[in-house]
């Protein structure tokens, strides 16, 4: 009896022995991603490679976030679960253009914030300016019978939005990535996934090269309406919402001309007639001088980004005087007095 119970244990351990836990699958999958960041970008030489870059992985059915991860411009490694994704990539860091809504592949949108108050206080007198004139046209085209050809896609004048430029944001799109699982013994198999990344912003440039009076320009703002207001990164495509963007220029006195360039996610397509420039130019002397162009017909078929207005500008010299306090200093009266000690 003894030597058969000394047999079934011995049995056992050798079955104990021969058997081990060996998992399927480790719960998660080593991938390189390797990116190209293409910074070669149409009138904006130079762009510093970004720092750092969001990977986000999407339920391909319902487009929800299934992983997030960070990684530097050239890549690195990611360890999402075994399945298939979408694949969106794009820098984060910026100063101007904003990122919500990133746990929707469908959702996920990047947008410029409205200028500050503080900002339209300084415009102020641009502002309004370039409001009455546009009121006027209005009016103008009423009376001639061309009232309502504005799309109405376009918000009025009060209910206007003028946003600051986006800053470049560079974009990576991979459709039905499939992450395979690593079995027990794969852990040295090199997974690779390449994407290439470009920016869905676009930098135009602007010159007005009829200026007379350029010597007494001190400073000139600008703002260009009918622009798309955000892009949809996942859907790849702008939202309909319609801004102004507000940018600087600078008078180039060498070359007799004034030059800028701004940032855009691009011309509305369903914006026409209302595409305008507005500049506003002050002189030496604090006076603001308020010039207006129509520049719809200037975004079509412009592989350039280039617009030049040839429209004259003209600034006169600053007239000295005219009621302000206006500081003197006169020659100096000599007078004597005894000072008793």
């Amino acid at each position: 009896m003894r030597r058969r119970m000394t047999m079934a244990l011995i049995l056992l351990a050798v079955m104990f022995a021969s058997c081990q836990r060996r998992p399927f699958a480790e719960d998660t999958t080593k991938v390189n991603l390797v990116l190209k960041v293409n910074t070669d970008i149409i009138n904006h030489e130079d762009h510093p490679m970004p720092e750092t870059m969001r990977v986000g992985l999407y339920d391909p059915a319902g487009g929800a976030g299934r992983y997030t991860d960070y990684v530097g411009p050239e890549g690195g490694y990611i360890y999402p679960m075994a399945g298939t994704y979408d694949l969106i990539v794009y820098n984060i860091g910026t100063e101007s253009t904003q990122v919500r809504k990133e746990s929707s592949h469908g959702e996920i949108e990047a947008f410029t914030s409205e200028v500050s108050s503080f900002l339209k206080s300084q415009l102020s007198r641009f502002l309004a300016k370039r409001a009455q004139a546009r009121a006027e046209r209005a009016k103008a085209e009423a009376q001639n019978g061309t009232k309502g050809s504005k799309p109405e896609t376009s918000a009025p004048s009060d209910e206007e939005k003028i946003v600051y430029e986006p800053d470049h944001l560079f974009v990576g799109h991979v459709k039905g990535v499939v992450i395979p699982a690593l079995l027990e013994g794969d852990e040295d198999k090199e997974i690779m996934l390449e994407v290439d990344a470009h920016s869905v912003v676009e930098t135009w440039k602007i010159s007005l090269t009829n200026v007379e009076g350029l010597e007494w320009v001190q400073s000139v703002v600008a703002i260009i309406s009918g622009q798309s207001g955000s892009h949809f990164i996942g859907r790849q495509e702008d939202s309909d919402d319609v801004v102004s963007i507000y940018f600087e220029m600078k008078p180039d006195k060498e070359k007799g001309v004034i030059t800028g360039q701004f940032n855009t996610f691009g011309k509305h397509p369903q914006v026409q007639s209302d595409l305008s420039l507005d500049i506003n130019v002050t002189d030496t002397g604090g006076g603001e001088h308020h010039y207006h162009f129509d520049v719809d017909s200037e975004f079509m078929e412009n592989p350039e980004l280039h617009i030049e207005v040839e429209d004259e500008i003209k600034v006169e010299e600053p007239k000295v005087g005219g009621g302000g306090f206006v500081p003197s200093v006169e020659d100096w009266d000599e007078i004597k007095t005894e000072i008793n000690i």
